[in-house]
């Protein structure tokens, strides 16, 4: 009996995964307040970090900007938080990932000690927003990003106050 040749196996295509609904409202809503905050920040954060007393260490800038988070993007309760989030070097959103305490340093010089301490107890709290708030939060940023172009204010507003829509009486 001749030997047969095994059949050519069809070369497969990787399959993609769908985006689901709420990842792509999750990335608009990151696109978004990343346009309000780089509109709001003409300039960076400006950090340096001292190492020991007697040493400053200046981060080389990339001049690369990023939207840095004082408390961690995971913690979804102030993810979209507009105290949160500020325009940031590259380097500098990196580096603060090893030295907290400067970025920290800086917000509580520029905001005080009880908007941080509202913002830690808000992260605190364990959240999966529903489509419905999602999307509510969402054009309500819209909302708040017209309103910062037409008066030229900065919108500094918890994640709270924008998805309540208390951000208008403030």
């Amino acid at each position: 009996m001749p030997a047969h040749p095994k059949p050519e196996k069809k070369p497969k295509g990787k399959k993609r995964k769908k985006k689901t609904q709420r990842q792509i409202v999750t990335r608009d809503l990151d696109k978004l307040v990343r346009e309000i905050v780089f509109f709001r920040d003409p300039l960076a954060v400006p950090l340096s970090y001292q190492i020991t007393d007697a040493y400053e260490y200046a981060v080389k800038h990339s001049g690369i900007d990023h939207p840095g988070h004082i408390i961690s993007r995971a913690k979804v309760a102030v993810r979209w938080d507009l105290y949160n989030v500020h325009k940031q070097d590259a380097n500098d959103n990196l580096l603060h990932n090893y030295h907290p305490e400067v970025y920290t340093q800086w917000f509580i010089g520029q905001f005080g000690l009880p908007q941080y301490e509202r913002m830690v107890n808000d992260s605190r709290v364990i959240t999966k927003y529903s489509m419905d708030d999602l999307e509510t939060l969402y054009v309500e940023l819209v909302e708040i990003q017209k309103w910062q172009e037409a008066t030229g204010k900065k919108a500094y507003f918890s994640q709270r106050d924008i998805i309540n829509g208390e951000w208008r009486n403030k």
